[in-house]
């Protein structure tokens, strides 16, 4: 088995350009790289583990929102969100540039809650 170890990868003919070939297929390695991460605990407001997280506002039980250090570019962005704790469901919305809101809803009668243990991703280009 082989083993490649390094602080930095750099593409040959443009510096921001690493490709990643399976098959036939080409891809750019930082697109499919998530761009903002977070895992928050919202019942006690702690910042677990982020990065590209600039701050985080809570607008209340089960609706917060994620501020990012550097801004998406485009329109072209996906967030990806989960939450435990809760066996209940969650809703992405009013994704900018900049940030974006999710909201976490008890799966028996609907009302928002905090959990613990919430976590969103974010892929797209950053700007």
């Amino acid at each position: 088995m082989s083993e490649i170890k390094t602080d930095k990868i750099t593409g040959v003919g443009t510096a921001d350009d690493v490709t990643v070939t399976d098959g036939s297929v080409t891809m750019k390695l930082q697109d499919g790289l998530a761009k903002v991460g977070i895992f928050y605990d919202l019942t006690n407001n702690i910042n677990r583990q982020s990065w590209n997280v600039s701050s985080i506002t809570d607008h209340g039980t089960g609706n917060m929102q994620v501020f990012y250090t550097n801004n998406m570019d485009g329109n072209a962005i996906s967030v990806y969100m989960g939450q435990n704790a809760y066996h209940g469901s969650g809703e992405i919305f009013g994704n900018t540039g900049n940030s974006h809101y999710y909201r976490i809803r008890n799966s028996t009668d609907t009302t928002l809650v905090d959990s613990a243990n919430t976590y969103s991703s974010v892929l797209g280009d950053l700007a």
